[in-house]
């Protein structure tokens, strides 16, 4: 069998719950709208996106407990893929809530489950063994007990065996740092997460370009694709710098905005389209996932329709 051409890894899969109330009020009991659950972590949602699109995509997560099971009951009903191994407690749950009187929205993530040393290295093994074809995306944050140079271990392992795989990282902090010191294809930061990676807010666009070459030119990484919210996104490389400008729409969620333009982007890179277009699909499907409050699958004539609409802006590099 063909691997996929895609693996996205989750290490801290969830249950998401969300619900909605008029508005928060302190020690009152507050009766909610309704209830939905799916699936979420960062990876997860990027596979749900690429297979909306029609690529092969398969999703490495641990599974345990009961809620492990019903997370990947749930992901093979959507279609997806599941690689998995073992863990000895609970995959976690986390839950949103919106405030339809306001339009704020409030995200309570927990911290999920504690991994023992031979769990995430067996996470290694299980991922390093089944090694997809083109894209390898590491994406969200470490659970308990996982070290923060679990990735930048992982990327030195993938080296030895496709030192051509395009690995992309989409996490932040330490992990994010030694991630890049171990060298990667593409990293799609939040505008504070690269902030907190610079050591210091830039001033504007220009700035923010300035310190993405500098990457760049260090070898660390070929691509960034730096999300502004609701100011858009800088994609650079070392020879190209574009700005996105965001759709007008209202938002109704921001949960797995920034994990559906990596799905997005990538699946455009996959079919050997430019930056410039890959970068309009990839705000397309977050502009869609902004729309969407449930499962991060849309179809892919409006996703295509959509990043017709979005404006770009180049960069003249020196």
């Amino acid at each position: 069998m063909l691997p996929a051409r895609f693996l996205t890894v989750t290490l801290n899969p969830t249950l998401d719950v969300s619900t909605s109330v008029a508005r928060l009020i302190d020690h009152e009991k507050l009766r909610c709208q309704g209830e939905q659950e799916q699936v979420g972590g960062g990876g997860i949602n990027v596979a749900q996106v690429i297979h909306s699109l029609g690529a092969h995509c398969q999703a490495y997560l641990p599974c345990g407990g009961f809620r492990g099971q019903d997370i990947v009951k749930r992901l093979h009903a959507d279609g997806i893929d599941c690689l998995l191994s073992g863990i000895d407690q609970e995959n976690r749950q986390c839950f949103t809530v919106y405030e339809s009187e306001t339009g704020h929205e409030y995200r309570f993530i927990l911290p999920g489950p504690t991994f023992s040393d031979s769990e995430w290295q067996d996470a290694i093994r299980t991922i390093t063994q089944n090694l997809p074809s083109e894209f390898l995306v590491l994406s969200g944050s470490l659970p308990p007990g996982v070290p923060d140079h679990f990735y930048a271990e992982l990327i030195k392992q993938v080296r030895e065996q496709q030192a051509n795989l395009r690995i992309v990282v989409d996490t932040s902090g330490e992990p994010l740092a030694l991630a890049l010191a171990a060298g990667v294809h593409m990293i799609k930061p939040s505008r504070e997460e690269f902030c907190r990676l610079v050591g210091h807010t830039p001033s504007d666009d220009a700035a923010f370009v300035h310190l993405c070459k500098q990457l760049i030119a260090q070898g660390r990484t070929h691509l960034i694709a730096l999300t502004l919210g609701q100011a858009g996104s800088l994609v650079v490389t070392a020879d190209q710098a574009i700005k996105i400008h965001p759709l007008p729409v209202k938002v109704t969620s921001t949960v797995g905005a920034g994990d559906s333009f990596v799905g997005g982007f990538i699946w455009a890179l996959a079919q050997n389209m430019d930056i410039a277009t890959a970068a309009r699909i990839g705000t397309a499907a977050a502009t869609a996932a902004l729309q969407t409050q449930g499962k991060l699958q849309f179809e892919k004539a409006l996703i295509l329709s959509m990043s017709q609409a979005v404006r770009l802006q180049t960069f003249d590099l020196p």
